[in-house]
């Protein structure tokens, strides 16, 4: 005598799981959030921007007195995964050492306190990566990723102003299989925060910005 299983929701939704004419019970691969007929992933790519006004993208400016922050935060009616960041630093005469972006001066490193990148939740700040003075420093966070080059150039773009592009995956780094997610209606939020007079450190082709990949659930 068989005996009739059901499987359903404890939430109170009164959802059951299925299963086909071949006797497969339906299931979903947990790499991605949980999607329904309403639900869909769109694309989302975007700049940190200073204080998230979606202005000010380059992050050559002085929080030495004044930390200034740049950041994403979450939004009312979706969820943001964050998925990678994508960091250049440019300059003319760049290393992979110990300067920062294109010294003015080579070997020169940020002094202080340098940047840190950090996430707020509901559990306060959390960082990710601190103390960041050195363009090393920041191909140090992301795991040599990309790497290429030899040994005099290695993960520096030679051509035109020399430049690295660091990318960090959150997968890959810290195991998160779908992103960072910022939930929506919340103010978590994504930073990276200035603590140097970085126009005083850089020559005049310098550059640094962090472009933020990933998609959103709606």
């Amino acid at each position: 005598m068989s005996i009739s299983i059901k499987i359903e929701d404890g939430e109170g939704s009164g959802k059951r799981a299925k299963v086909n004419s071949g006797g497969y019970l339906f299931v979903q691969d947990s790499n991605l959030p949980p999607l329904e007929d309403s639900n869909r992933q769109v694309v989302y790519r975007n700049f940190l921007s200073l204080n998230g006004a979606g202005v000010t993208t380059d992050m050559i400016v002085d929080g030495s007195t004044t930390p200034q922050l740049f950041f994403i935060e979450a939004i009312p009616n979706k969820d943001i995964y964050i998925t990678s960041l994508s960091i250049l630093l440019q300059g003319d005469g760049l290393t992979l050492g110990n300067d920062f972006a294109g010294s003015a001066t080579a070997g020169n490193p940020l002094p202080t306190n340098g940047c840190r990148i950090y996430y707020e939740d509901r559990n306060g700040e959390i960082n990710i990566g601190t103390d960041l003075t050195t363009n090393f420093s920041f191909t140090r966070l992301c795991q040599g990723n990309v790497a290429f080059g030899d040994n005099t150039t290695a993960f520096i773009k030679t051509d035109g102003v020399p430049a690295i592009f660091p990318t960090l995956s959150f997968k890959k780094v810290f195991g998160f299989n779908s992103g960072l997610r910022l939930l929506r209606g919340t103010k978590d939020r994504l930073v990276l925060e200035v603590n140097d007079d970085l126009p005083n450190i850089v020559n005049t082709n310098a550059a640094f910005n962090i472009i933020v990949n990933g998609f959103e659930l709606i």
